[in-house]
């Protein structure tokens, strides 16, 4: 049974410190998924439904990437806190209020974030005319979720524990990651989260959103708030969409 011999410090609302466990005296690796999501399971033919993922490995410190990105917010009027990035860019919820200006420069921040920390994403995309109903829906995500694990065997066999943070938002995708995830990795752990305890489940929520919009501008179907916000379809696409695709997971 391995031994957890130093746990995370938590800063700003984060784990940023190694996490080592020893086995036989041997230190064994760990990676982190977080998981964010965007639609729903409902009866529909219309929109998406997306899932991304942020790869972590606990041995890559984050510390310094993290006090950049505090103290980076800590410049804009909302301070430090948790961001919620399709809210930001509609103009939605805590934001409803808030100038464009303010807006951007909260999730650039975290865009600034994802860029440089030492992690990874990966996102399923489903248009919904093409999975109507909850159990096609289910079934593509488990087909692609686990063909993506088998397309990268090489690298997930690398470590010893994964941990899946998810807030278990919707109980048809929390089923889905329990099945699939233990069905490709023998020493797999499920934590609960909350958005506002961890910067990744933001980053998560980050990429959603901008795979989202990928989709979105691909079927010409950028809404008045999108445009609003990146001011044109070929910025989203120039400095954000181009970029955020050199930080998928390398295939192996």
């Amino acid at each position: 049974m391995a031994k957890e011999v130093l746990r995370y410090t938590k800063m700003t609302g984060d784990f940023s410190s190694v996490i080592l466990f020893l086995a036989n005296g041997v230190a064994v690796s760990t990676l982190s998924i977080f998981v964010d999501e965007s639609g729903d399971f409902g009866e529909s033919s219309l929109g998406y439904y997306v899932v991304s993922m942020v790869f972590h490995e606990q041995k890559q410190l984050l510390q310094k990437d993290l006090d950049v990105q505090q103290e980076n917010l800590t410049y804009t009027d909302m301070g430090d806190h948790t961001v919620h990035s399709g809210a930001a860019i509609r103009g939605e919820a805590e934001y409803r209020n808030i100038s464009l200006n303010v807006r951007k420069a909260v999730v650039d921040r975290l865009f600034s974030f994802v860029r440089s920390a030492p992690i990874y994403h990966e996102t399923l995309f489903f248009k919904r005319k093409d999975v109507k109903d909850r159990l096609a829906l289910e079934a593509a995500i488990s087909r692609g979720l686990g063909g993506f694990l088998q397309e990268l065997s090489t690298y997930f066999r690398c470590f010893d524990n994964v941990i899946i943070y998810y807030d278990n938002g919707q109980a048809e995708l929390t089923r889905i990651l329990n099945v699939v995830m233990n069905a490709y990795f023998l020493n797999v752990e499920f934590r609960n989260v909350a958005p506002s305890e961890y910067r990744l489940f933001q980053a998560a929520d980050l990429y959603c959103t901008l795979e989202l919009l990928r989709g979105k501008d691909e079927d010409n179907a950028l809404t008045k708030s999108d445009l609003y916000f990146f001011e044109s379809a070929r910025k989203l696409r120039q400095q954000y969409l181009k970029k955020i695709s050199k930080k998928r997971l390398p295939s192996t």
